[in-house]
């Protein structure tokens, strides 16, 4: 039977979808190479027109092989973008300044080639709820999950007041820039473009003013 065109199997839903029996496993760099494969397909058709016909055609795989691995295509394209943007390791720098930078250079590495992407993927999650689960729990709850550890850090060192309105929002802003700045206005963030976001928007609605600000002139 042909590739419904979602990933599904025929007749599964996204809570009962199962992978077949069977101890044939692809090797890592095989996995990888098939990840590949479905980041350049991505760019080049959309995530509408990504089948998983056209995935096991283009990485010569069979589609059981593919449905051994993975749930179905929206598995299957969130964990090929996680494979392609890891999450960083623990960032703890011993401030709330320094863990937010680090964290600039993280997401302004990963900008220049799957912003775009990601903001191309965000009217197809509207569409699929399979997919914008797949990518909320496989590749955007490990960067909130270390924003927010670096926020509760510096709430416990004092850096932050424990009530601040804006520790609600910042992960979410935070992780916002990368593919809206590249939807919105057609230009890839930097490093450098989200630390000055740090130091001139997030920081001052964080603890009421920068770090990195020079100290009022007396009178």
């Amino acid at each position: 039977m042909a590739d419904s065109g979602d990933g599904a199997r025929p007749g599964s839903t996204a809570a009962t979808r199962v992978r077949p029996a069977g101890n044939r496993r692809l090797s890592a760099d095989r996995v990888g190479e098939i990840y590949a494969d479905v980041i350049k397909m991505l760019i080049e058709v959309g995530y509408a027109s990504l089948t998983m016909d056209g995935i096991a055609a283009r990485s010569r795989v069979s589609k059981a092989t593919l449905y051994r691995q993975w749930q179905g295509k929206a598995d299957l394209v969130a964990e090929a973008l996680r494979h392609d943007n890891p999450p960083p390791a623990r960032i703890d720098t011993g401030s709330l300044h320094g863990d937010l930078l680090a964290m600039t250079t993280v997401l302004g590495d990963v900008a220049p080639t799957d912003a775009p992407l990601l903001a191309s993927l965000a009217h197809a999650s509207y569409l699929d709820p399979d997919l914008g689960a797949a990518l909320r729990r496989r590749l955007f709850a490990p960067f909130h999950a270390i924003l927010r550890d670096i926020l509760n850090r510096a709430v416990e060192r004092g850096e932050i007041p424990p009530g601040s309105p804006a520790l609600e929002f910042s992960p979410l802003v935070f992780m916002a820039m990368m593919p809206g700045r590249a939807l919105f206005e057609g230009v890839q963030v930097t490093p450098e473009y989200l630390a000055g976001f740090v130091d001139h928007i997030l920081l001052p609605a964080l603890v009421g003013s920068s770090p990195t600000a020079s100290p009022p002139a007396g009178p």
